[in-house]
C-alpha cells in the first residue's frame, strides 16, 4: 500500500521544476515539455490524465519509430539484422512487462489509479528506448549523426 501511495504522490505532485533533461542532452525533449503543460491542464481528473497519457504515448511511439528507422538506414548487413532482432526482442519484453503490470498480482488493488500508474510506466519504456537508440547512434556514428 505504501508503494501505491508513493507512486500516487509522484504522479500527482505539482512539478517543482520544468520537464527533466532528456538523454544527456541538457534540455527536455519537446514531448516532455508538451506533456508537462498538458498535465497541468487536466485539473487532476482521471479521464483527462488518461487522455494526455495516451497522446504522450502515441507521440513517444512515433518518436521511437523515427529514431529506430533513422538508425536502421545507417546500418548494413548483419548489423541491420541484429538491430531488427534486438528491437523485436525489446518489443516482446515491453509487452510482457506491461502485461505483468496489468495483472492482479501487481495492481489488483490499484483501483481507478492503476491505469494512470501503468500508463506512465509504459510511456517511460518508450522514452527510455528512444534514448537507448540515440545513444547507440552516437556511439557508432558520432555526436553529430
Amino acid at each position: 500500500m505504501k508503494f501505491i501511495i508513493a507512486l500516487l504522490l509522484a504522479v500527482f505532485a505539482p512539478p517543482a521544476f520544468a520537464a527533466e533533461n532528456f538523454c544527456d542532452t541538457g534540455k527536455p525533449h519537446p514531448i516532455d515539455v508538451w506533456f508537462e503543460q498538458a498535465m497541468d491542464q487536466t485539473e487532476g481528473i482521471t479521464v483527462n490524465i488518461r487522455d494526455v497519457q495516451g497522446e504522450a504515448y502515441s507521440r513517444w511511439d512515433k518518436e521511437l519509430n523515427r529514431v529506430y528507422s533513422a538508425l536502421l538506414t545507417k546500418l548494413k548487413g548483419p548489423d541491420k539484422n541484429r538491430l531488427k532482432a534486438a528491437q523485436r526482442a525489446w518489443i516482446k519484453f515491453q509487452d510482457a512487462e506491461v502485461s505483468w503490470l496489468w495483472s492482479k498480482a501487481m495492481y489488483g488493488q490499484g483501483g481507478t489509479l492503476a491505469p494512470v500508474i501503468v500508463s506512465d510506466i509504459g510511456r517511460d519504456f518508450l522514452k527510455q528506448r528512444v534514448c537507448q537508440l540515440q545513444r547507440y547512434d552516437k556511439m557508432a556514428y558520432g555526436p553529430n549523426s
